[in-house]
Parts: C-alpha cells; sequence; structure tokens
C-alpha cells in the first residue's frame, strides 16, 4: 500500500493517511497523548500549503520529485505513529525513543513547509517571468503579480513589531499558516482598553453602516482623544464583522500620509515581501492587484488618522471590488462620504470611565464634588478621562482640590481640542511627583518627555528607549528599572505595551516587551512642552523636517542650543543636504528617516558629549548609510540601528574606543560579518554587549565574534536563518546573558559553552530546531534562570542539570515543566513558570517579509 501511494498517488491522499492515523491512535491511547495533540495542530496548520504545493505543481508542470519528497516524509510518519500505538506503557525506554522521533517528524514537517515550499515557489515563479519574457504577455501587470507571490505563510505574530513600521512588533488574529489567498484574516488590529464606556450604540451604528452596500467609503469622525481608533478596533473584532470581512486590514495614515508606505504595511503585516514601488500609483496598482487576487473576499480596510488637509485621497484606495469596504477614521468631515460622528460622552458615561481609572473598585474615596468637577474638567473626553484619572489615583483629595483648583480658572462649556490638551498636560505634569530610583532629581515625566523624539504612531523598541535612559538617568543595563518605568507609564494609560507574553514573570524584564506606543495627541502634548521654551534653553529639541524645509532657528550663525536631546525627523523627499549647526551638549541623538541611502550629518562629528546614537530607517529596506566617520566621539557609548545595511559601518573600520553597546535589529548584516567582523575587537575594544534582532541574513555567528573578550550581554534574536554558533564561543569568559529567543533554525549550542561559567542568563524559547542540551551543564555554575519551551522537541534533560545550584527560575512551556519538576528534589530553590502557549506556526514567520 505505501509503495503504491508514494509511486503514484496524490499528495492529498497520503497527507490525509497521515492526519487519520494520528486522529485513529490518539484516541485509543494516551501514551503519547500530548505528542499527538501537538501533531494533529502541526498537520492542521500546514494542510493547506500541502495544497497550494500541488496544486501549483501541477498548473506548472512542476517535477515530480518535488511532490515525492513531501510524500516520502508523509508516508514515513504515518508508519511512525503506528508503531507507536504498538509501545507499551512500562517500556520507557521505546517510549522515550519514540517521543523524541515523533517531535522529529513535527519540526521536521515545519521546516519543509518553511523552507522548501518557499524554494519551490521561487523556482516556479522565475521559470513562469521566463515564459512571459519569451511569449510578451502581458508583461508589466504578471511582473507585478510575481512580485506579491509569497508561500511564507500567513498568520500573525504573536509578539513587534512594529505598527507604523517598527520594530516588535504584536498582532491580532491570524488564520491557518499558508492558506491559499495568502491572507491573515485580520490584521494589526490595535488592542481595545480594559475599560470601555458608553460605545455600546456607537458601536451597533457603525457596524450597520459597514453592512450596508450602497456607500464603499465609511467615515468615523470625532474629535481628537473621542476614542475613534478604539471604536475603529472594537468593530473589527466583531464576530459579524469578521465573518463578513474575511480580511480587515488595519493601517495607519498620520498627518503626513505616504502611500507607499501604507501600502507597503499591507503587505508587510501580511507576511508578503514588499515590492520596490516605482511610484504611489504603481503602489495602488500593486495593491489593487493583489486584493483583486485574493480569495479571502469581502475585504474592510480601515484607515486610521486621515487628515482633511492632507494631499491624501480616500478614492485612490477605493477600488472596484465586490463587497471591499473603507473604514476611515479623522478628526475631520468629508463632505462627499458616508459620515458617522462620534459624540463625546455623556455626563453619566464619562464619570463611570473615569471611576474605573481613578478609584480601586470605581468606587470615589474622595468628595463627590470634587469628582464631579474633574469629570466636567475633561469634558467628556475618553483620552483625558482615562489619563487624568490615572493621574489622581491613590491621591489624597488634597491633590484633587488643588487640581480642581487649576482646572477652575476656566470655564468648559463647548470642549476643544485646547482644552484637552490643557487637561492631559495637567497628568503629564503630575509624573514629576514620581521620582525614579536612579536619581533623586529624575523623574517619569523626564523620562516621558524622552518618547517625543521618536515620529507620530511608531512603535517604538524598548532598546532605543533604554540606551537613551542608562546613560542620561543611570538606569541598570538590564532593564528592570526601565521596565517599572513602562509598566508605570502605562498603568497611566499615557502608553500602550505590547507584551510577548503576558503571563511572563518579571525575570524576563525587559526582553518580554515588544514595543511602546504612544497616542498622537500625547506626543502632541509632549512637543508642546518641550517647545515652549526659546530655542537655546530647551533641553530637548525635536525637528521635522518635510522635503528640506529646516527650521528658521537653524540657519542663524549665532545660535548655539544647549539641548541634551536632539531629534531629527526626514521624510523621502529629503536630500541630505545638512547645513552645519553646532550642537556642544546633545548627549542622545535619534535621527529618523525614509530613504535608501541616507548621509549622517557631518556636525555629529563635533558634538563631543554624544553617548547614544539612534538611527533608525522607516522605509521598508534596509538602507545605506554615508559619512560613518565619526572616530572623534569618545564619549559615544551606545548605538542602535534600525533596517540598516551595516556595510558601511564596517568598512569604514570605525574605532569607538568606547563603545559600550550595538544593537542592530532588522539590518543587513550577513556579508558584513563575513568580510569585516575581524575588525570588531580593534574598533570596539570595550563592547560589553551585542544586540541582534530580526535580522534574515544572518545564518552563521563568525567566530571572530568571541574575540569581544569582555562581552557580558549577547542578544541573537528571531534570526530564523541562524544555523549555528560558533564553537569558539566558549571563549566569551565574561559573557553572562545569551539571549537566542525564537531561532528556529538553530539546531544545537556549542559544548563549549559549558565553559562560561559566568553565565547567570539562557533564553533558548522557541529555538524549535533544538532537542537538547550540552551534557556537561552542571559546569555553568553560576546559571540562574533558564528560558525554554514552547514546540522544542526535547524529551530529556541531562542528568548535570541536578548540579545547577545556582539555578532559582525555569521559564517554560507545560510540556517542558514536566522535564524540570524532577529537579525540584535536587534544587530546592528552583522556580518553574509555566507560560501559557498559543500553538501555531506563526512566531517561525515572524520576520520574513522584514
Amino acid at each position: 500500500m505505501a509503495a503504491s501511494l508514494l509511486g503514484g498517488a496524490a499528495l492529498g491522499p497520503v497527507f490525509d493517511i497521515l492526519l487519520k492515523t494520528v486522529l485513529d491512535v490518539g484516541i485509543k491511547i494516551i501514551t503519547f497523548r500530548s505528542k499527538f495533540l501537538s501533531l494533529k495542530q502541526t498537520l492542521l496548520d500546514i494542510e493547506p500549503v500541502f495544497a497550494d504545493i500541488e496544486k501549483l505543481n501541477k498548473a506548472l508542470h512542476g517535477r515530480d520529485e518535488d511532490i515525492e519528497m513531501f510524500k516520502n516524509l508523509l508516508m514515513k510518519g504515518a508508519e511512525l505513529v503506528l508503531k507507536c500505538s504498538k509501545t507499551k506503557c512500562y517500556d520507557p525506554l521505546k517510549k522515550w525513543n519514540y517521543s523524541r522521533k515523533l517531535t522529529k517528524l513535527e519540526n521536521s514537517l515545519v521546516k519543509v513547509c518553511q523552507m522548501h515550499g518557499l524554494i519551490q515557489v521561487c523556482r516556479d515563479s522565475k521559470q513562469i517571468l521566463v515564459k512571459v519574457n519569451e511569449h510578451g504577455k502581458k508583461l508589466e501587470e504578471i511582473h507585478s503579480m510575481l512580485r506579491c507571490i509569497s508561500l511564507t505563510g500567513s498568520g500573525s505574530s504573536v509578539g513587534f513589531t512594529n505598527s507604523s513600521g517598527s520594530s516588535g512588533w504584536m498582532m491580532s488574529g491570524g488564520s491557518s499558516f499558508g492558506s491559499s489567498n495568502g491572507f491573515s484574516g485580520w490584521s494589526d488590529v490595535p488592542q481595545i482598553p480594559d475599560s470601555v464606556v458608553g460605545f455600546q450604540v456607537p458601536l451597533q451604528e457603525l457596524k450597520l453602516k459597514l453592512f450596508e452596500e450602497k456607500e464603499q467609503v465609511v467615515v468615523l469622525s470625532a474629535s481628537a482623544g473621542c476614542g475613534k481608533t478604539t471604536l475603529a478596533a472594537m468593530v473589527c473584532q466583531e464576530d459579524d464583522i469578521k465573518a463578513k470581512y474575511r480580511s480587515i486590514f488595519f493601517v495607519t495614515v498620520t498627518k503626513t500620509p505616504n502611500i507607499k508606505r501604507i501600502v507597503g504595511e499591507i503587505f508587510e503585516k501580511n507576511n508578503y515581501k514588499v515590492p520596490e514601488f516605482a511610484s504611489e500609483h504603481d503602489a495602488i496598482c500593486q495593491l489593487n492587484i493583489l486584493l483583486r487576487r485574493s480569495k479571502s473576499q469581502p475585504v474592510l480596510l480601515v484607515l486610521d488618522d486621515v487628515w482633511f488637509e492632507s494631499d491624501f485621497d480616500i478614492e485612490n484606495f477605493a477600488f472596484q471590488i465586490p463587497g471591499f469596504k473603507i473604514l476611515v477614521t479623522s478628526r475631520f468631515v468629508f463632505p462627499k462620504f458616508d459620515t458617522y460622528k462620534l459624540k463625546l460622552l455623556s455626563e453619566k458615561d464619562a464619570k463611570a470611565l473615569f471611576c474605573t481609572s481613578a478609584f480601586k473598585d470605581s468606587t470615589p474615596n474622595v468628595r463627590l464634588d470634587l469628582v464631579y468637577k474633574v469629570v466636567r474638567s475633561c469634558g467628556g473626553f475618553p483620552l483625558a478621562l482615562r489619563v487624568v484619572g490615572r493621574s489622581l489615583c491613590g491621591h489624597p483629595e488634597v491633590i484633587w482640590l488643588n487640581r480642581v483648583i487649576r482646572q477652575s480658572k476656566r470655564q468648559i462649556l463647548f470642549p476643544t481640542e485646547n482644552d484637552l490638551l490643557r487637561s492631559l498636560q495637567a497628568s503629564i505634569d503630575a509624573l514629576d511627583e514620581k521620582v525614579l530610583y536612579s536619581r533623586d532629581t529624575t523623574t517619569l515625566r523626564d523620562c516621558y518627555l524622552d518618547l517625543g523624539s521618536f515620529p507620530e504612531d511608531q512603535r517604538i523598541h524598548p532598546a532605543a528607549l533604554l540606551d537613551m535612559w542608562v546613560e542620561r538617568y543611570n538606569l541598570d543595563e538590564h532593564g528592570m528599572t526601565a521596565m517599572a518605568i513602562f509598566f508605570e507609564l502605562s498603568s497611566q494609560n499615557l502608553v500602550n505595551l505590547a507584551l510577548a507574553r503576558k503571563d511572563a514573570p518579571a525575570v524576563v524584564g525587559l526582553h518580554n516587551l515588544h514595543y511602546i506606543q504612544q497616542h498622537d495627541l500625547l506626543r502632541e502634548v509632549v512637543i508642546h512642552q518641550c517647545d515652549e521654551k526659546p530655542v537655546e534653553e530647551r533641553m530637548r529639541i525635536y525637528i521635522n523636517i518635510k522635503g528640506n524645509d529646516f527650521p528658521r532657528w537653524w540657519f542663524e550663525q549665532r545660535l548655539q542650543p544647549q539641548a541634551e536631546v536632539l531629534s531629527i525627523i526626514t521624510d523621502e523627499d529629503f536630500s541630505s543636504d545638512w547645513h552645519d549647526v553646532q550642537f556642544p551638549k546633545v548627549e542622545v541623538l535619534v535621527l529618523n528617516f525614509e530613504t535608501r541611502t541616507y548621509n549622517l550629518p557631518p556636525f555629529i562629528e563635533k558634538m563631543s558629549q554624544l553617548k547614544t546614537l539612534i538611527v533608525t530607517n522607516n522605509g521598508f529596506f534596509p538602507a545605506k548609510l554615508n559619512n560613518f566617520q565619526f572616530c572623534s566621539l569618545l564619549n559615544l557609548k551606545r548605538i542602535n540601528l534600525e533596517r540598516i545595511s551595516v556595510t558601511s559601518i564596517f568598512t569604514a573600520s570605525l574605532q569607538l574606543p568606547n563603545l559600550l553597546k550595538i544593537s542592530l535589529i532588522m539590518c543587513e548584516i550577513g556579508e558584513a560579518f563575513k568580510s569585516s567582523v575581524a575588525n570588531m575587537p580593534y574598533m570596539w575594544p570595550k563592547l560589553v554587549e551585542m544586540n541582534i534582532e530580526y535580522c534574515n541574513d544572518l545564518i552563521e555567528v563568525p567566530a571572530e565574534i568571541c574575540d569581544l573578550v569582555d562581552l557580558k550581554r549577547l542578544s541573537i534574536c528571531y534570526c530564523h536563518e541562524l544555523v549555528a554558533l560558533p564553537e569558539e564561543l566558549g571563549r566569551l569568559t565574561n559573557l553572562e546573558v545569551l539571549r537566542l529567543h525564537s531561532c528556529t533554525n538553530l539546531a544545537e549550542l556549542p559544548e563549549s559553552i559549558v565553559k562560561l561559567n559566568k553565565l547567570g542568563f539562557l533564553d533558548v524559547y522557541d529555538c524549535v530546531g533544538m532537542d537538547c542540551l550540552p551534557m556537561q551543564m552542571d559546569q555553568l555554575c553560576s546559571l540562574r534562570t533558564v528560558c525554554m519551551g514552547s514546540r522544542l522537541g526535547f524529551t530529556e534533560l541531562p542528568n548535570s542539570v541536578l548540579k545547577l545550584v545556582k539555578l532559582e527560575d525555569v521559564v517554560c512551556d507545560e510540556e517542558t515543566a514536566s522535564l524540570w519538576e524532577f529537579c525540584k528534589e535536587y534544587l530546592r530553590n528552583l522556580r518553574i513558570t509555566v507560560i501559557k502557549e498559543d500553538i501555531n506556526l506563526n512566531l517561525l514567520h515572524k520576520s520574513l517579509c522584514i
């Protein structure tokens, strides 16, 4: 039977045999119950991929050996499952052996879909392109279609990303891996606040408009801070809306829209490779083709935060596709479109929402007249009610009274945006009362004002803020204080946090946070506060350059700003023609741009006090940096690069004798590491921390990195193509933290890792290709924390772990926890924290399109 199937049957029946075998055996026996459940879920997830591969192979007259390779793997799997069914429960050796084989089978299926499926599609795509060039039929349209093809899987991320294009990225929802239409169901819908009041009626009314067929565009209009984005997110998460619209795309437009970026985000958020758009028209055309080719229709496109006076034309996106609908949120009214106006909260609802933020159990513990006065001062704006409520939570009546006196200087009869800004500003000022642990003079307000350094609606990577705060406020470099700050600001409703796992313990710290995001209105308050003083007196200078339109003061030769933080944001039209200005006291420089090549400002070399440099490319492709010649920056200690091609840095042989940390996030680093990594110890002799995330061209870590003998913290995370670490890793004798989170193709740790006798933190979580630990783990005499789990192939631990006397925390999934429970008898201080798993294949493809 098996031979005949392998000889000529289609792929589908062979797949069905394995699935049916797993289901039948799984019901009858309990010996491998957890393994069968996991294998069943994997098979269900990858079934659409096998269907696509067979269908494409037939349509393209593909080679039979491609299908035979898949069928062979499936038949071997079915045979293995049948053998497992015959294993006796009292035969521990066979149980262990077959359990290990089942895990390897599951990992093999995942890898086949991820790697071989992608290779086959790339090959077939090139074959089609050759045929098109030969016959000359509809060349441009089909070429655009080919650039959209991706079989890297749909589904959405569990944790960074980057909304607004940043890292780290948290997406909601998702569908099966490799669905035939390529869409993820509903993409990047924002999280809804814990307490939402007064939106029940607007929710139903807006849904009715989206169910109507006559109007393609619906505008949700309201003043800033009224909850437009929240209401739009609530609508997208309604079951009847998701049942009607099989794909929902949620993208932010902002005051300065960029059509190529908006279209690129739709591609990127759905795990498609972003094409290089020749123009805005080309971007619209390719999106049109993508949506038309989709079987996942009808589609709802949400355009959040559209400004009336911008050049953005909503009608560009009004494609004539059956069932296609656009929901626009805006502070403005667009007369030509059907508009739903969201009203401010009633006094009853406003009080209810305020009390949920200001009081435990929503029960007032101060005079009710003070509550009513503060509520009225917020004017029915949900954002103000939440922020002001949290800023007063837990304070005595005297603080409430002081707030009321300040607010009573004006009477709010007709609330305006300026009134809202003043209410929010008072809450931000209240952060001055909360002093940080690091310095008696540094407050939460200082940290919060630093968030203005990043563009509107951008998801901010926590490492960037940590680099700022470590140097400015003496925070601990492990990020524990920074994490406390983030949670405090979140509790005040001043930022939104995207956590990788909500139930992760504190010991994981900053590494559990994917990104921080700030409401655009709150950012306006921050910018306003920082800009109140004359330029030469500001501690922070935030500059947003559109085209080449510099601020007027920039060209005043006599002016020498005394700012310590400088942020410069430029768009894709910026020509990199810098005018020389001196910033002698700048300690933190934040550069955000959108071009493929970027000339760093030449005046950086004169910033003798510069300690932290953060460079972020907000485009979709790695950018080349020019003018990276700053050998005079003797105080520079931290460099944070995002979406940068780092070859220019290495070829410049940049000598920074006091550099302590470098972060490379979504960067192109493979070629640079191959050719110039040997210069690292010479260029950065004092480097103690290296952070590498989402760098998909990193396949092997070069041995020369192990010459950085002072390195204390090495993080290589979400690098899905990484297959090996150097055996020389043991030379990093000062290493204290090693994070390899979600390096899905990494098969093993080098044996030399046991020489790292200062290693206290080891993270191999989501390293799905790894199935064992080094045998001599007991030599890691300083190891205190281990993170491991989520579909790992581990079936046993080496006996040497019983001698890890300093081990205190193991963070793992339920199955891995069962391996560690036995160790509690020997390791009395051991705490095992089980993290609830979201079983899917999305983590494998989290950054494939970055």
